[in-house]
């Protein structure tokens, strides 16, 4: 007794482990699915973010070196022509250099030296063309520039240069100054006709030049400035549209799938045509056992009355009677569930319930 007490006691504990153990195993099965569903939608919305900020947001900046090109004299000393440079603006593979709707700023600094030759130089111009792809100009603008620099006097410069003297002797810093000319403000440019280069020059002869750039600065509105300026909170409410529209479309996708399968389906099932022709021989084959029976004991039946001169046994004759009775009940319980061959069963039923036991004479 006690033996059987513990051995139950421990079966009922081995159930419920493997109980428990089952319920765990489902469990951490769908946490890893949620979590690996959840981080494939989260890539690939994000995916879908970056793509859609680098198909849509234009450069923000763009920095061009200005290499100033002038015709020597015939002595081979000094400029005979105006400096200038042709600059193409497009960079491999792209087609446009100003994303259309918005302005821009475009400007060019220059590094002067601070030589005698340069403060003496007062006041010119400086003219800036930008050209499309068969050369012909789309705009122009020219701007006339002061050379003075800022004025400083002779005792400021020798105390500038006895302070930094260490690092002027080391070359970290050098007498400079910086020119930035403007030409644009606010440039739109062409949709029809965009801009893809630019021809500078410097309408002056005199002048020396350390260094130049063309440099062009966008000015952003509506939601490229929102892109530009927030981009981490552009980048979460982003991220988060693409997550919840391809949640939504992987919850349609689902329950298009399971709900169809498990639900859908069930209402409209149907044998196969195989699954069919196996059912009507399994009922042919028990029909035809049954009139086989139903034959032998009629002649069974016809040999006692001839032989014999009372009845045949009603218990016996009831019993056959009785599962003549279940065979063709159950060969009419499948008939019905398979739809065909209703009329043979009914007909074999009508038979076995107009049937009465035989007596003698």
């Amino acid at each position: 007794m006690i033996l059987m007490f513990v051995y139950n006691i421990l079966g009922w504990l081995k159930d419920s482990f493997d109980l428990t153990l089952s319920k765990l195993k489902e469990i951490l099965t769908r946490i890893a699915v949620f979590i690996t569903v959840f981080m494939i939608l989260l890539w690939f919305s994000a995916f879908l973010y970056g793509s859609f900020y680098f198909a849509y947001m234009p450069p923000v900046s763009l920095t061009k070196p200005v290499n100033l090109q002038f015709k020597l004299c015939e002595d081979g000393i000094g400029m005979c022509s105006y400096p200038a440079d042709n600059i193409t603006l497009v960079q491999e593979g792209q087609t446009e250099v100003f994303a259309r709707g918005e302005s821009y700023t475009i400007k060019m600094e220059t590094v002067l030296p601070e030589s005698p030759i340069n403060k003496e130089l007062g006041m010119f111009m400086v003219k800036l063309q930008l050209f499309d792809k068969s050369g012909g100009t789309v705009s122009s603008s020219s701007r006339s520039v002061s050379i003075m620099l800022h004025y400083r006097s002779e005792l400021l410069r020798i105390m500038d240069t006895f302070v930094f003297s260490p690092l002027l002797l080391s070359g970290f810093v050098e007498q400079k100054q910086f020119l930035t000319v403007e030409f644009y403000n606010n440039y739109i440019d062409d949709s029809y006709n965009p801009a893809v280069g630019a021809y500078i020059e410097v309408q002056n002869k005199k002048i020396q030049i350390y260094t130049a750039t063309l440099k062009i600065y966008a000015h952003f509105t509506g939601l490229r400035y929102m892109l530009f300026h927030w981009p981490l909170l552009s980048a979460t409410v982003g991220t988060t549209l693409n997550m919840c529209l391809l949640s939504f479309i992987a919850l349609l996708s689902w329950y298009q799938i399971y709900y169809s399968r498990y639900n859908g389906n069930s209402n409209s099932v149907e044998y196969e045509p195989e699954t069919k022709s196996k059912d009507r021989s399994a009922m042919e084959e028990r029909r035809k056992n049954i009139r086989e029976m139903l034959a032998r004991e009629r002649k069974a039946t016809e040999a006692q009355m001839l032989g014999k001169s009372h009845s045949y046994p009603e218990q016996q004759y009831s019993t056959l009677e009785t599962m003549v009775s279940r065979e063709v009940s159950e060969d009419t319980e499948e008939s019905l569930i398979s739809g065909k061959n209703t009329e043979g069963s009914e007909s074999d039923s009508t038979f076995l319930r107009h049937r009465h036991p035989v007596t003698s004479s």
